[in-house]
C-alpha cells in the first residue's frame, strides 16, 4: 500500500514536472494533471492539497535535477575550463528539455513567492566561483561573482531565446558543435576584461 501511494505521487509530480518543464505550462489545471498521471483528482489534493504546494514540490524536483549537474564540477580529474565546459554543456542541454524551469523560478522570484531555488545559489559560490576564481585569476570575491553572474546568465539567456524563436541569428544550441563552440566562446569572455 504505502509503494502504491508513493508511486501515485510520483506520477503526479513527473506529470505536472513535463506539463511544466517540458511545455512551459504554468497555467495547468489539477485535473490536467491528474488525466497525465492516470490518478483522480482527490489523490492530487490529498497528495499536494493545493495547485501552490504541488508547484513548490514541482520546482524542488526540477531544482535537484538541475542540482545534479553542477556535481560534476568537483571532478579534479579534469581541467577547471573542462570542467565548465562540461558543466555548461549539460545544463544548455537540460535546460532545451526543460525550459519551463526558467519560467517555474523566473514566475515566483517575479511574484515574490518564496522558492527552492537557495541550495542551487549555493552551489554557485561554492562549486562554480573557485573554478571561475582559477580560470580568470581574479582574487577579488566580488569581481569573481561579477563574473560567475556573466556565466550563469550566458548559459540561460540562449536557452530562452531558443525556446521562444527558432534559430535566433542563426544559432541552433541544440546542435552539439555549435553548443560547444558558443560555450568555449562564453567562457574565454569571462577571462577577459577584467
Amino acid at each position: 500500500m504505502a509503494e502504491e501511494k508513493a508511486d501515485s505521487r510520483s506520477r503526479i509530480l513527473e506529470a505536472a514536472a513535463e506539463i511544466i518543464g517540458r511545455e512551459r505550462n504554468l497555467n495547468f489545471t489539477i485535473r490536467e494533471v491528474a488525466r497525465r498521471a492516470e490518478v483522480n483528482i482527490a489523490s492530487i489534493n490529498y497528495y499536494f492539497r493545493s495547485k501552490k504546494n504541488l508547484l513548490g514540490e514541482i520546482e524542488k524536483l526540477l531544482m535537484e535535477r538541475t542540482r545534479l549537474i553542477y556535481a560534476d564540477l568537483g571532478d579534479e580529474s579534469l581541467s577547471p575550463r573542462d570542467r565548465l565546459i562540461g558543466w555548461a554543456d549539460e545544463l544548455i542541454k537540460h535546460l532545451i528539455e526543460y525550459p519551463g524551469i526558467i519560467y517555474l523560478i523566473g514566475t515566483r522570484i517575479l511574484e515574490r513567492e518564496s522558492t527552492f531555488i537557495g541550495p542551487y545559489l549555493n552551489l554557485l559560490e561554492t562549486e562554480l566561483a573557485p573554478l571561475v576564481k582559477k580560470i580568470t585569476g581574479l582574487d577579488q570575491n566580488h569581481l569573481v561573482s561579477f563574473k560567475v553572474i556573466q556565466l550563469i546568465s550566458g548559459v540561460v539567456y540562449p536557452v530562452l531565446i531558443f525556446s521562444s524563436a527558432e534559430n535566433p541569428g542563426g544559432i541552433d544550441i541544440r546542435n552539439r558543435t555549435m553548443r560547444l563552440e558558443y560555450i568555449n566562446s562564453l567562457i574565454e569572455s569571462i577571462k577577459t576584461a577584467r
